[in-house]
């Protein structure tokens, strides 16, 4: 029998604001000494009260504007109930039934093809600590609890590793177009989840989701996603189920390795914040922030195209960086060929690539 891939993404993005989401600490964590960026609000303790981050809120509405998703006119913040180290206070302020931003869509390419990813909702809530395993024990770092973390969860619209791979690409250049956020995977700046299942080729039906975590980097994405299809099928072919359960990818070994049961919405009793008010976002300050938003990366490839002669291939490449297109476009006012431009710029590129390795 012949099986399609569903697959669907959960991707996390540490927002770029100056304070975590509902203190005062400094939300720049990276290379920081380990417990130093924290205090009694982000520590959990007892008595203190969150205070919402308007910054956090403003970039969730700019990326949900950018991916062509409804703004809600009233969202609330929830807590998500779990015990787990990294989450001093036993639950996590997120948000569940009525998130900021929803029902959007992004456009990829792949293979020539231009294929609709729809956007299901773009979420805001808190990060969590992060565990240091060293042997037989472990280590935590609170300075990353608290930042504010940005969740988009698409619909299982994307069909093979190569699609999830093209998602991702787009959505980091989206993000760094707005600078909302760095957007590196390799410092945890951008974090993603795939959830993926097989059916019968033709099937409208979903099959059993196993989500994979632990990926950090486009090429492992599209590896841990290759294995785990092959699982699947294997185990299908043998006329065995597959359970929904959660794995993690392990780059050196090339496989995904059990970790826990497939958890449920209700397993984490969500309930409405109560020391948070809920959100009343106005038409006009929506209105304001989409006035605010640069020219985004398919937009700039089309006047590319059109104003410089540039190839659609040609125009993509050297947009899929902001720098690298404002960097083009600089130079286009004092060199008369931007095609010529095009070729050397981005020449220069690749050798530098090269050299760095």
């Amino acid at each position: 029998m012949e099986y399609e891939a569903v697959i669907g993404m959960e991707v996390h993005v540490q927002l770029l604001t100056k304070s975590k989401m509902f203190c005062s600490c400094s939300a720049e964590t990276f290379g920081a000494e380990p417990n130093t960026l924290v205090c009694p609000v982000c520590l959990g303790m007892p008595g203190t009260l969150p205070v919402i981050n308007r910054k956090a809120v403003e970039y969730t509405i700019m990326t949900g504007l950018a991916l062509n998703c409804q703004i809600a006119e009233f969202a609330k913040f929830d807590r998500k109930n779990y015990f787990y180290p990294d989450l001093p206070k036993g639950y996590q302020i997120s948000q569940y039934d009525l998130p900021l931003c929803f029902n959007g869509w992004l456009d990829i390419e792949v293979d020539g093809q231009i294929r609709r990813i729809r956007i299901r909702r773009v979420h805001l809530e808190e990060d969590t600590a992060k565990l240091f395993h060293f042997g037989d024990y472990t280590l935590i770092d609170f300075n990353r609890a608290g930042v504010p973390l940005m969740e988009i969860v698409s619909e299982p619209d994307i069909r093979s590793p190569e699609e999830a791979r093209q998602y991702l690409i787009k959505l980091r250049t989206i993000l760094r177009y707005l600078g909302v956020s760095t957007a590196d995977m390799e410092k945890g700046a951008m974090r993603c989840e795939a959830n993926v299942s097989l059916r019968p080729k033709g099937s409208s039906e979903l099959g059993t989701r196993v989500e994979i975590k632990n990926i950090n980097s486009f090429r492992f994405v599209k590896q841990a996603l290759e294995y785990e299809i092959e699982r699947q099928k294997r185990l299908l072919e043998q006329g065995k189920k597959v359970e929904q359960i959660t794995v993690g990818w392990d780059e050196e070994k090339g496989t995904t390795v059990i970790q826990r049961t497939k958890e449920y919405a209700h397993d984490y009793r969500y309930f409405p914040e109560p020391d948070l008010p809920p959100l009343v976002i106005s038409r006009e300050w929506v209105e304001r922030i989409k006035a605010s938003l640069p020219e985004l990366p398919d937009a700039k490839s089309e006047r590319f195209q059109s104003q410089y002669g540039l190839s659609p291939a040609e125009a993509r490449t050297i947009t899929v960086e902001k720098e690298a297109a404002d960097f083009f476009e600089a130079c286009v006012s004092l060199y008369p060929n931007p095609r010529k431009l095009f070729h050397w710029i981005t020449g220069e590129i690749f050798r530098l690539l090269g050299e760095t390795g």
